[in-house]
């Protein structure tokens, strides 16, 4: 099969998606397929092993690495070109747009990934919506009327398989995992010089806000009341990086926690090999691909109960869970853990046994049959031709019919919302808070 996919950002080993995507397109490579990469023009694509074509795109610097490309003609001719079978695409913003109207104009199928929950983003709006009431829902009615728009749905976990559906999505969805290398994530047996020095505990992620970072960094200050040689290795880049090494400061352990930055996603193995537990106290993971990566690794888990994350840990298995934004009850998880060697060595060995059952090739094989499911249904083009110089104003109409069906679902509730907040003083919270929920309660499908 020839299969393209979409997505808006693609730099390796900066995301989950971008991590997923990568993965994804080498896997099916292997498998004799061959794959191209629609994407945000970056100059790391020239160092890839991998096909990419890199549109213009606008920068959206307050989430890191935020990409839009605004390239629909270019999009259809470099479709037109390919002749793809199948687009999957992995964005819910512009480029997913453009892949949905680029595939009604030359009658390719398409597919959506849902990788995000996006109401753990809403700090990074242009004016930070966290917090403010009600525009969790607002969050939702956009994913799933983005998602609506695609005949076939996948998302990594079961847990958003279901938050989709209990939100209002329409059409087919089925959880497949992003899937782990478990051939670069593997056990390593440790040296007794390894087995006998303190305990290290890791943390791998981006140091945003959604992550919650600062909880890990709180509860390894508690756990270090029983385990006072412990380390923290925290892997990962990010906004909230110097608020954090502030934070471990104030709490009198930076000595005791090392800031790794950005490494390599071909390195991290290393890190996962040579720590004894991983933690994560993220509240946004439709699946948790870094969590997945420990666990082939293995390492016991101690994860907190929000999103996919109990789908992956599960209590006194692999690991523990811990409520949400308890530090006291992930640092007692962890401590438990770390207190037999035996414990977290059984555990160990039981997230590697779980981590075996999201291999790429299961997973690559999983979408092939979608893939070719979709192929059976392909639509008819909307253009019977594609002529060698493709008429803009073709491209663009396209693009502007999704549009229009987005905001006949109620998506341009969206931007009344922004206006409003926009506006937004705090003398005026109780206004603002009944104009949002008055505006909620006119979505169409809402439920009461």
């Amino acid at each position: 099969m020839k299969i393209a996919l979409t997505t808006d950002s693609f730099v390796e080993g900066h995301g989950g998606v971008s991590t997923a995507v990568a993965a994804l397109a080498r896997c099916l490579r292997q498998r004799g397929h061959q794959v191209m990469i629609y994407t945000a023009a970056d100059p790391s694509h020239k160092q890839m092993d991998l096909d990419v074509v890199g549109f213009r795109a606008l920068r959206y610097e307050r989430f890191p690495g935020g990409r839009a490309p605004m390239a629909p003609i270019a999009l259809v001719q470099e479709l037109a070109d390919f002749r793809p079978d199948v687009i999957h695409n992995h964005s819910m913003s512009a480029m997913g747009l453009q892949a949905l109207a680029a595939g009604h104009l030359l009658g390719i199928p398409v597919l959506g990934t849902c990788h995000v929950f996006l109401a753990g983003f809403l700090k990074y709006a242009p004016i930070s919506l966290d917090g403010v009431p009600l525009t969790e829902d607002i969050a939702w009615k956009y994913t799933t009327a983005f998602f609506n728009r695609f005949p076939q749905v996948t998302t990594p976990s079961e847990a958003m398989r279901r938050e989709l559906v209990t939100h209002g999505l329409r059409v087919p969805v089925m959880a497949i995992s992003n899937g782990v290398d478990t051939d670069l994530f593997h056990p390593i047996p440790k040296t007794e010089i390894e087995a006998s020095r303190p305990p290290v505990v890791l943390h791998v992620g981006r140091l945003g806000y959604e992550k919650r970072v600062d909880l890990v960094i709180r509860a390894f200050a508690r756990l270090l009341d029983g385990f006072p040689a412990a380390r923290l290795v925290i892997v990962g880049d990010g906004p909230e990086k110097e608020e954090l090494q502030a934070l471990a400061t104030e709490k009198g352990i930076s000595r005791q926690v090392d800031f790794v930055g950005e490494v390599p996603h071909e390195h991290l193995p290393a890190y996962y090999q040579q720590a004894d537990l991983f933690v994560t106290a993220s509240t946004i993971e439709t699946q948790g691909l870094v969590v997945l990566e420990a666990m082939a690794c293995g390492l016991p888990i101690a994860g907190v109960e929000a999103m996919a994350l109990p789908d992956l840990i599960q209590q006194d298995v692999n690991g523990i869970i811990a409520s949400p934004n308890d530090e006291e009850q992930l640092a007692f998880g962890m401590a438990h853990l770390l207190s037999s060697e035996k414990l977290c060595q059984e555990m160990g060995h039981a997230s590697h046994r779980m981590a075996l059952k999201h291999s790429l090739s299961a997973v690559t094989q999983d979408y092939e049959r979608l893939y070719r499911q979709a192929i059976s249904q392909a639509p008819a083009p909307l253009l019977q031709r594609i002529p060698q110089k493709l008429d803009p104003s073709i491209a663009w109409s396209s693009l502007h019919a999704e549009g229009q069906a987005l905001i006949e679902a109620g998506v341009h509730q969206v931007w009344s919302i922004s206006r409003i907040l926009q506006n937004w003083r705090e003398d005026g919270f109780a206004e603002a808070t009944n104009r949002i929920r008055n505006i909620v309660k006119r979505l169409p499908g809402r439920r009461e």
